[in-house]
């Protein structure tokens, strides 16, 4: 009698480890998966918001407010890129040079030249003194070198060119046509919106908004662990998800 009372109280014993493992490991197990499942979904919002940015860059500052058409601009779209050659010295930006005021500099000089070959007369002679002045001001800055052909070199170049749109986002590691679908959500799509307000001074402002409930991609892991969180959620007052605006995220 006695070992078979023993050998119950190994097997209770053994069955309140279990239960206080499981007790202590559930949760610890639920939060590094949410936190996988977290940064997935993050990652693909930041994608959102970064198109969002730049559709409304292009768009008068308006946001787009459906996926199919976000979508479609992500891959046509091409933006600006300033191509940048060159830098101003220390003696030079001391002399009160700065990026602006040699490349109008520049253009002045240009367009004093162009006009004096388009010209006649005195108002050419006009033009050609003052595209030397100007010119020479270069000269004497080091911001630009005649060289003997006749031909000018320039410190400072800005060229733009365009590239496309989801090669500068994305760099290839996004399908957009995969952008409306939730991480983890078996096929399920963020909730998209966008707002329009117009303030008292009559300045427009846009907006939108992004959202993923925990529920729809959290699906599968412990049940009671979701009710927590969610209940947590609604004691402070937060969306029950992740969800991120044309500022910032709700993780952030």
């Amino acid at each position: 009698m006695k070992k078979v009372i023993n050998i119950l109280l190994g097997l209770c014993v053994i069955g309140l480890i279990y239960i206080t493992y499981g007790s202590i490991m559930g949760p610890i197990r639920f939060q590094n998966e949410k936190g996988t499942r977290d940064k997935a979904v993050i990652e693909r919002l930041m994608d959102i918001k970064n198109a969002q940015t730049e559709y409304s860059y292009q768009h008068g500052g308006e946001y787009c407010e459906n996926f199919d058409t976000l979508i479609e601009y992500i891959k046509n779209a091409r933006i600006p890129i300033i191509k940048k050659n060159g830098e101003l010295t220390d003696d030079q930006m001391e002399a009160n040079w700065t990026e602006p005021t040699v490349l109008e500099l520049y253009e002045k000089a240009q367009l004093a030249q162009e006009l004096s070959m388009q010209l006649k007369g005195s108002k050419a002679k006009k033009k050609a003194i003052e595209a030397d002045t100007l010119w020479q001001k270069a000269y004497d800055a080091g911001l630009a070198t005649l060289n003997p052909d006749g031909t000018r070199t320039l410190l400072l170049t800005r060229d733009t060119v365009w590239i496309e749109l989801m090669d500068s986002l994305y760099k290839g590691r996004l399908n957009p046509d995969s952008l409306n679908y939730i991480p983890y959500g078996n096929g399920a799509q963020f909730e998209l919106s966008t707002s329009t307000d117009t303030a008292k001074s009559g300045l427009v402002q846009y907006s939108f908004l992004c959202r993923a409930p925990f529920e729809t991609y959290l699906e599968g892991l412990d049940k009671q662990e979701i009710i927590n969180l969610l209940e947590d959620c609604d004691d402070r007052g937060r969306f029950r998800g992740l969800q991120v605006d044309p500022n910032s995220g709700n993780w952030e």
